[in-house]
């Protein structure tokens, strides 16, 4: 049997160690490459952007609807009216049925018809109080020519017959004095020639007799003078004045009357075109239901006085009742400028500005979050816009310069804390809890966890099972959850 020699037992050993010593680095260095190539391949999977420095203009977001500035309510404005007629009332109780009615939804202008209700119960007391009518105007005119007799009538006794009266009694009494005087003359003369002889007593007598006859009618006619001037003028003035007074009076009943008679016609005619519901703006008709009182407006229902009928918005005043959250109610104020998009009229932005926030808080009842409704006033209104619209709101804030800033797309929400992954230098990845300010439609300050310069991923999944190995290297920030927080991992909305 040969024996190798010792040194050639050396050389294999020495051989087999180098061997197994090269064979160990391939191994090492193929789990470097591969543990290299798996990093650069969860790396692939994300795209980067830098924390940079920049000038912030941020915005608030919320949700809303359109709504309008002006929105009258049109109602039923039939009256309860009676019209008497021979003794006997007829009335119409305001109410009516409706015969016709304008489709919902249909835009209208100023002085469309939007309704007929039926006026045939108002037709007919309008014509009864047409007659009425006549019948008042012709009683007024006969009270106004008796009027007018009667101050005739005393003008015509105070400035004619009176004076007539008084002359006629003056000429009598004149002329009953100078009969007086001759007849004195006559019995003197009767008395002288008698005593000469030259009549009989008999004619002296005669004489006498007429004289004491002219003195009687002398004394009646001043007598009757006296009468007329003291009892019979003013009874006569008096009666007349009376008759004017009277006659004024009548007059002015048959007046009020007649105005009276004249507003209730006014007041059918009225009742009868309000029968015919026009538009009194241009608007968009929306129905006055009430589900609750099971009240649909539709064609064939009754009516009654003072029912809403019809909600008309006006479209050329618009605003929009924004939902914003009490979390940063504080941050707005009226004046703040507004951009505000409707899904109902495609990508069009609306430039507007807050008038007013509601003081009181409103609670939504499907998700139980309590929110102020601030008012957006609408600039200029496109067509098509229409009350009730979903809309978004973006309410500009005050400029931040100089500020930290990423893209929204790099936060995820993380059992509510704001986080974002660093890329280091050696391609590792690092979960970091971040600070957040102010917010962009595209970008969000970040106000402590990142320094300009560094490299965030953009959109990172909470699903990924490299993201879900990465550790926690930086420091906790002793921060408050993210607004509105939610219990699951998940990227955070490109608007808070």
């Amino acid at each position: 049997m040969r024996h190798r020699p010792k040194a050639s037992r050396t050389k294999v050993l020495y051989l087999s160690i180098f061997v197994f010593c090269a064979l160990c680095g391939v191994a090492a260095f193929a789990v470097v490459r591969l543990r290299s190539h798996s990093r650069s391949s969860a790396l692939e999977h994300y795209f980067t952007t830098g924390v940079k420095r920049t000038d912030l203009f941020p915005t608030l977001m919320a949700s809303g609807r359109v709504e309008s500035l002006r929105r009258t309510v049109i109602e039923c404005d039939l009256e309860n009216v009676a019209v008497g007629v021979r003794g006997q009332s007829l009335s119409a109780g305001g109410a009516s049925v409706l015969l016709s009615v304008v489709p919902e939804g249909t835009t209208v202008k100023r002085g469309d018809v939007l309704a007929v209700l039926d006026a045939s119960d108002y037709e007919e007391l309008l014509r009864i109080q047409q007659m009425s009518v006549e019948r008042a105007n012709a009683d007024h005119v006969q009270s106004v020519l008796e009027l007018d007799i009667a101050r005739l009538a005393i003008h015509e006794f105070e400035e004619g017959t009176l004076h007539e009266t008084i002359e006629d009694f003056e000429g009598k009494i004149l002329l009953a004095r100078s009969d007086l005087e001759r007849a004195n003359d006559r019995v003197a003369w009767s008395h002288r020639m008698n005593a000469k002889g030259y009549i009989p007593a008999a004619a002296v007598t005669s004489e006498e007799y007429r004289q004491s006859q002219i003195e009687l009618s002398l004394s009646q006619q001043e007598s009757a003078f006296e009468l007329f001037k003291k009892y019979t003028a003013p009874k006569t003035s008096k009666i007349l004045r009376g008759a004017v007074s009277a006659a004024e009076t009548t007059l002015n009943y048959q007046t009020l009357r007649r105005a009276r008679h004249h507003e209730r016609l006014a007041l059918l005619e009225r009742q009868v075109k309000n029968c015919t519901i026009r538009a009194p703006h241009d608007g968009f008709v929306i129905y006055a239901n009430n589900a609750d009182r099971r009240v649909f407006i539709e064609a064939g229902m009754s009516v009654r006085q003072r029912q809403p009928l019809f909600f008309l918005p006006d479209l050329t005043q618009m605003e929009v009742v924004a939902m914003i959250h009490e979390s940063i109610i504080d941050q707005v104020i009226p004046a703040m400028r507004a951009h505000v998009q409707v899904e109902g009229i495609g990508d069009r932005t609306i430039e507007g500005h807050v008038t007013s926030v509601s003081p009181m808080t409103t609670l939504n009842f499907r998700t139980d979050v309590r929110y102020f409704e601030g008012i957006v006033k609408l600039e200029n209104v496109p067509e098509g816009l229409k009350p009730g619209m979903s809309a978004e709101v973006e309410i500009s804030m005050p400029r931040r310069e100089n500020v930290l800033a990423i893209p929204s797309e790099a936060i995820m929400i993380d059992h509510g804390y704001d986080i974002c992954f660093v890329v280091h230098d050696d391609d590792s990845l690092e979960r970091r809890q971040v600070k957040l300010g102010k917010t962009t439609r595209d970008l969000v300050e970040v106000t402590q966890g990142l320094e300009a310069g560094e490299q965030v991923v953009l959109n990172p999944q909470p699903d990924d099972p490299d993201l879900e190995s990465v550790s926690s290297r930086g420091e906790i920030l002793s921060a408050e959850p993210a607004a509105n927080p939610v219990s699951f991992s998940g990227p955070i909305a490109a608007s808070r």
